[in-house]
């Protein structure tokens, strides 16, 4: 949600919260750099709640620049009070867990190091609302591309909700397609060496005074890697006969996108929202689909519900809600949907070997300079195979060649994921 939130934010437009337009002069970069983002959503699930803070980045600079310590606290009109402690460089995480109450306002205070003071409106939880059903279909989407289509129903009884955000994290098994139990080790790499070195050796003493050939300490051939959502999903019921969402997509998945390869998990956060944080949300939606944003909207910044206090003129980004939460987790294999039919591609292909040279001479003296395998190993290119050309004379090119090796993604899933499965998974 991060990385999302603050290029929205950071895009140059100034669209008031009842999406009014007004055009503004453009900030200077002293002024833009001086931004503020907040981003915080207190739900009502018992649990440690967070706040972020960083500065506003120019477009040209290499990313947000966290806000440290600070002063932290979210208070309610009914006198609690719950501190943040900062967990790590720009996030604040409250020291004691609590969730957000129906009927109690709840309001956002923030001192910066440099004695900057902020508050947020009050805001409060609206109407609680569960996803009925989360699931999958093939499908096609809006440009006629089968996949898979991860869509939910919700239905709202009391018909008090009408505003909901979703936020997914989607999980998915990797297997390295060539993959071997067996490493590559690098033995003896103080080079240059004189050209007499290796005399006496035999083949198999010479690969193994270069590289040495062991079992991995760990398996890296079946791996899992979580992604969370990187845009904004928003959707109201305002317009509908009944506050129900009914097969509203999520996600959509290309059938050759290889996240399905094998097995795939989505877990679906639902957040009921009030009509100003629907607003936000709503607008920064709008700016991320739009095919030209600086020429379409009217150039300034997206304001949400927190003001400065030490200057009135100053521009604050993000917005702090309080939001009623469900979540929902489905699984499905991809020959559940698409059976006896090819898998999608892998990352990228796999098609090719490297066989490195084992050393390299200077052509001149014979000195051995340096070893190609171990440049290789190096790079993280992976051992798959012996090269099983017979022969036992050390100065011909068998041994010169000993292994098949590939690169990094195709014989390693941590280059993709993580090799430890996660509690929840099931297969």
């Amino acid at each position: 949600m991060r990385e999302k939130f603050l290029f929205y934010c950071l895009c140059f437009f100034w669209i008031f919260c009842s999406s009014c337009v007004e055009e503004i002069d453009i900030l200077s970069a002293e002024d833009f750099n001086s931004i503020l983002i907040v981003e915080s959503t207190i739900t009502d699930e018992l649990k440690q709640q967070h706040v972020i803070l960083s500065r506003a980045f120019e477009l040209d600079s290499l990313g947000p620049v966290p806000e440290s310590n600070a002063s932290v606290l979210v208070r309610t009109d009914s006198g609690e009070r719950y501190l943040f402690n900062e967990s790590e460089p720009g996030l604040y995480s409250s020291v004691d867990m609590f969730s957000g109450q129906p009927n109690i306002n709840y309001q956002l205070s923030i001192t910066t190091q440099s004695g900057r003071n902020y508050l947020s409106s009050s805001e409060s939880l609206m109407g609680s609302t569960h996803i009925d059903e989360l699931y999958i279909e093939r499908d096609f989407n809006e440009n006629n591309l089968e996949g898979v289509s991860v869509y939910i129903d919700t239905n709202d009884e009391l018909q008090d909700s009408n505003y909901y955000r979703f936020e997914y994290e989607e999980t998915y098994k990797i297997i390295a397609p060539l993959y071997s139990p067996l490493e590559l080790i690098i033995n003896n790499d103080d080079f240059p060496y004189p050209a007499s070195h290796l005399a006496g050796m035999t083949t198999d003493e010479i690969v193994e005074y270069f590289v040495i050939r062991d079992f991995r300490a760990e398996q890296e051939q079946i791996c899992y890697n979580t992604v969370k959502s990187n845009s904004i999903l928003v959707a109201s019921t305002t317009n509908l006969a009944e506050d129900k969402l009914n097969k509203f997509r999520i996600r959509f998945i290309g059938r050759d996108n290889y996240t399905i390869q094998y097995r795939y998990s989505i877990l679906v956060k639902q957040f009921v929202q009030s009509y100003r944080a629907h607003t936000f949300y709503s607008t920064l939606h709008n700016f991320s689909t739009a095919e030209n944003l600086l020429s379409e909207i009217q150039t300034g910044f997206i304001a949400g519900n927190i003001y400065s206090l030490t200057n009135d003129k100053e521009h604050v980004g993000g917005f702090f809600e309080i939001a009623a939460t469900d979540s929902k987790r489905v699984y499905f294999n991809y020959e559940d949907l698409f059976p006896n039919e090819d898998l999608p591609p892998y990352y990228l292909p796999c098609d090719d070997y490297v066989l490195p040279a084992l050393i390299a001479r200077d052509p001149a003296t014979g000195i051995i300079t340096h070893s190609p395998i171990q440049d290789a190993i190096k790079k993280n290119q992976q051992y798959y195979d012996e090269n099983l050309i017979d022969g036992n004379d050390p100065l011909s090119l068998v041994w010169s060649f000993p292994y098949y090796m590939v690169y990094p993604y195709c014989g390693d899933c941590t280059v993709l994921g993580q090799n430890i499965t996660p509690d929840w998974w099931e297969e």
